[in-house]
C-alpha cells in the first residue's frame, strides 16, 4: 500500500450502519487500519446508524470511538431535525469535544428550509461548531442553493457544502462562512473548485470506507480507493503541490481548530 505523501486531514468519514446494505457496518478501527496504512494525520466522522436505526445510538457509537480513539478520530454529531429529541445529544457531544455538526436532508428526508434547520444552525453559533452538510444534486429541494436563506441568516456559522455541487462554487465565492469538500468527486471537478475558489475554500474529504481496505471482507464490494490514489488524480489535473497541503491539510487544521494534528 502507496502511504500519503502530503499532510492529510480527512474531514468527512463515517462510522455506523450504512443506508442501503444490510449488514454493512464500519468500525472507528476500520479507520484507523487506514489511517495507519495510508498515512492520514486526523479524521472526523458521523455515525450513519442516526439515519438508518436512531440518531441516540449513533451518538453513542460516535461517544465511544472519541473515548478511545479522540487523538486520532474526532466526533461530528449527526443530528436528525425531525428526531424530537435530537437537542438531548447536545450537550453529551459538547463535552466529549465534538467539532461540530453533520446533517444529511437526502437520507433523512427533508427539504432545506429554515424552518426546518434554524434550530440546527441556531445550535451550531451558539457551540461554535462548523456545520458538514450532503448537498445534493443541483436544483433538488436538498442542493446547495438551497442553503442561501440560512447563510445569510446565520454569516457566523461555517458551513460545508459537501461533494463540491456546481451550485456550491458561486456559494463558497460570495460568503466567507461557505466552504466546500472534495467527498466523491472526480479529480476535473477538484480543479475546477479550486480554478474558481482557490485552494483555500476546499476541504478534503472521503465519505464511508466503502472501496478502501480496512483489513477485512465487507459487505458490498466497490471500486477501490485510496488516498495515495486520489491525491495521484488531483496531481495529474495539473493541481500544485501549495494547493494540495491546503485543501489535504491546512483548511482543516485551521477550520477546525485541529492544533494538535
Amino acid at each position: 500500500m502507496t502511504r500519503i505523501d502530503v499532510p492529510l486531514i480527512d474531514c468527512h468519514t463515517h462510522i455506523g450502519r450504512l443506508p442501503g446494505v444490510v449488514g454493512e457496518m464500519f468500525q472507528p478501527e476500520d479507520l484507523l487500519y487506514i489511517a495507519e496504512r495510508e498515512g492520514a494525520r486526523f479524521m472526523l466522522a458521523s455515525s450513519a446508524t442516526a439515519t438508518t436505526v436512531a440518531q441516540r445510538l449513533a451518538t453513542d457509537e460516535t461517544l465511544a470511538m472519541v473515548a478511545r480513539h479522540g487523538d486520532r478520530l474526532g466526533g461530528l454529531l449527526w443530528v436528525n431535525p425531525h428526531d424530537p429529541a435530537w437537542q438531548d445529544d447536545v450537550e453529551r457531544a459538547a463535552r466529549a469535544g465534538f467539532y461540530g455538526i453533520k446533517i444529511h436532508p437526502t437520507l433523512d428526508h427533508y427539504a432545506v428550509t429554515q424552518e426546518a434547520l434554524d434550530a440546527v444552525f441556531s445550535c451550531a453559533r451558539e457551540r461554535a461548531w462548523p456545520i458538514l452538510t450532503h448537498a445534493d444534486a443541483d436544483g433538488s429541494p436538498m442542493s446547495s442553493a438551497k442553503y442561501e436563506p440560512l447563510i445569510r441568516a446565520y454569516p457566523d456559522v461555517t458551513l460545508i457544502l459537501a461533494h463540491l455541487r456546481l451550485e456550491a462554487i458561486p456559494l463558497a465565492k460570495r460568503y466567507d462562512n461557505v466552504w466546500v469538500d472534495t467527498t466523491y468527486v472526480d479529480p476535473m471537478r477538484v480543479e475546477l473548485g479550486i480554478d474558481a475558489l482557490g485552494p483555500t475554500k476546499i476541504l478534503f474529504g472521503s465519505d464511508a470506507c466503502e472501496g478502501f481496505d480496512v483489513g477485512h471482507a465487507v459487505a458490498r464490494e466497490r471500486p477501490p480507493r485510496s488516498y495515495a490514489g486520489i491525491v495521484a488524480g488531483y496531481r495529474a489535473r495539473g493541481i500544485t503541490e501549495a494547493a494540495l497541503e491546503q485543501v489535504c491539510y491546512t483548511n482543516a487544521k485551521r477550520l477546525f481548530n485541529l492544533q494538535h494534528v
